[in-house]
């Protein structure tokens, strides 16, 4: 759940200090998180290539059993490259990334409990 960054007995335009420092904490774990994510999931792209370079020479050398064991590597690794992908998608959606124009309208005092 999100927690508002204006609680309910404050003016329009007033923002919640605390609220907004979790925020911008928990976007920058998210972010922290996404990049692992990529790291990983280019790893696994660089493993299925090398499966796939394996299957075609098991294959062209006539050893149908190694190819085989390749292939299920590959499909391995591509069913935890989805489950990657669909980490990284849900981290989008529920953290989207802010254009560098826009800032959070924070008070002196918060900004210095986000650094």
């Amino acid at each position: 759940m999100v927690r508002p960054a204006v609680p309910a007995d404050s003016q329009p335009g007033e923002l919640d200090p605390a609220a907004a420092a979790a925020d911008a904490a928990d976007r920058r774990q998210a972010e922290y998180f996404v990049r692992l994510l990529m790291q990983n999931r280019r790893l696994m792209d660089h493993r299925i290539d090398e499966y796939q370079q394996a299957i075609a020479a098991a294959e062209a050398d006539g050893d149908a059993d190694a190819a085989g064991n390749f292939r299920r590597l590959s499909r391995l690794e591509q069913q935890d490259r989805q489950s990657i992908d669909g980490m990284l998608e849900k981290l989008r959606k529920r953290f989207p990334r802010r254009s560098r124009g826009e800032v959070t309208a924070l008070s002196p005092r918060a900004r210095l409990a986000v650094r």
